[in-house]
This record gives C-alpha cells, sequence and structure tokens, in this order.
C-alpha cells in the first residue's frame, strides 16, 4: 500500500470536509492498519519492515488527527495555508478575553472550595460553548472562508484547555 503525497482525509478516502463520519473513519483505519501493521511483515527484510512502522505511524497520526475536532480544525486550516498555531491576540475578542478570566476565577473558587457542583457546572457551560465553536467552524470551513475559522480555532483551543483543566482539578478532589 502507498500514501505517497495523499493528505489525511486522502488515506481513509474522505472528503477534505470538517464534518466527517467518524464510523466510516474508524472502519478505514482498522482496515488500512490491517493491511499495513508491522507484525504482518514480521518475516520480511528490514526495508520492508521499516517500511511498514513508517506507514503504520503515518496511519496512525492521520486517524488521531482526523478523529478529534480540534485536531481536525488545525489540520484543515493548515491545509489552506493558515498557521493553526501562529498567536495572534487580534482573533481573541474582547468577550472571549472576559470569560476566560471569569472561568478561571470560578474554577479556581470551586478548587479552593472543592465545590463539584460549580465544577460540574463549570464544565456543562464549557461542553455547550465548544459544540458551538464545533458548528461554528463547521460553517467557516463549509463555506471555505478559512479566515474567520482561525479565530473560532483559538476559542476552541481555549475551552479545550479549560476543560482539561476542569477534569484534572475534579480528579485532584474526588482523589483519582
Amino acid at each position: 500500500m502507498s500514501i505517497g503525497n495523499k493528505n489525511y482525509f486522502e488515506i481513509f478516502s474522505l472528503q477534505e470536509n470538517f464534518d466527517l463520519d467518524l464510523d466510516k473513519l474508524t472502519t478505514e483505519y482498522k482496515n488500512l492498519q490491517a493491511q499495513s501493521h508491522p507484525d504482518k511483515y514480521s518475516d520480511a527484510g528490514d526495508a520492508i519492515r521499516l517500511q511498514a512502522l513508517q506507514l503504520s505511524s503515518i496511519i496512525n497520526d492521520a486517524f488521531d488527527t482526523l478523529k478529534s475536532p480540534l485536531k481536525r480544525a488545525a489540520y484543515l486550516l493548515m491545509l489552506n495555508g493558515i498557521d493553526p498555531e501562529e498567536n495572534n491576540q487580534n482573533h481573541l475578542s474582547e468577550a472571549l478575553l472576559l470569560q476566560q478570566i471569569d472561568w478561571r476565577d470560578q474554577l479556581d473558587q470551586a478548587a479552593d472550595e472543592e465545590n463539584l457542583n460549580m465544577i460540574e457546572r463549570l464544565k456543562q457551560e464549557a461542553g455547550e460553548e465548544k459544540k458551538s465553536c464545533i458548528n461554528e467552524f463547521y460553517n467557516c470551513a463549509n463555506a471555505y472562508n478559512f479566515m474567520d475559522a482561525k479565530p473560532i480555532y483559538n476559542k476552541l483551543q481555549f475551552i479545550e484547555k479549560m476543560l482539561s483543566e476542569i477534569n484534572r482539578i475534579e480528579e485532584k478532589i474526588l482523589d483519582y
């Protein structure tokens, strides 16, 4: 099997689109791994085993990227000539900056008080905001408006970090 110069969407025979059929992605991933897994080539020569290992690694990276909405958004931005990691404060609205401060203050308070109800409320609010951002990014991507999608991606990054922090503090309080 040859991947050549295919992008991650092409590897899995998917359209280059933010909205993916995750079941199809998973099925294609399993099929490709079954064809190219390095264990399948354990009796082959060193060059063939190395090639199988590299191919398997690319397939794993592609799958991990496409199954995550945040990573998929970054990949689509990159494919469309926009550096997803370029940090430009102009992309961040005043409302987002104020929301960050508010959520962090609430999270600090919840952590200090070990208030699981407040943490659960924050998690729900951030989760709803994440869904909204995903929908906004989807709309921009479908309209091939990746310049407007970039600030939405930045907001989605913040929300993902916030959700991770919420989960970390919740686990600490619950002593996981």
